[in-house]
């Protein structure tokens, strides 16, 4: 039985600058939209498999890498609360651990 997707609000910023940057970059939202679809398919995974991805160093957290992305997550009794997507060309000293 899959398990209800939760996303906590400060998960939006991180995809809204994703795709405020990809818009930017090619003038389009096509590839946003792309993204938006493969984030929504990855969280769909998750809620029918959560423990199929890697464990993080995190209490609790796992992480399910999508291309040049990561999805922090915490697989609850009743749900998957999606914590952040982050994009992993970043410098990794960068991620401010309190978000995850």
């Amino acid at each position: 039985m899959a398990k209800e997707i939760i996303s906590e609000l400060k998960h939006y910023p991180d995809r809204i600058k994703i795709y405020q940057f990809w818009a930017s970059r090619n003038k389009s939202d096509l590839y946003s939209k792309k993204l938006e679809k493969l984030f929504n398919k990855a969280a769909k995974l998750l809620s029918e498999f959560p423990d199929i991805e890697t464990p993080t160093d995190f209490h609790r957290i796992r992480v399910k890498i999508i291309r040049d992305y990561k999805m922090f997550y915490l697989n609850e009794k009743d749900c998957i609360q999606i914590i952040r997507v982050w994009d992993t060309r970043q410098d990794p000293a960068t991620i401010d651990c309190s978000k995850v």
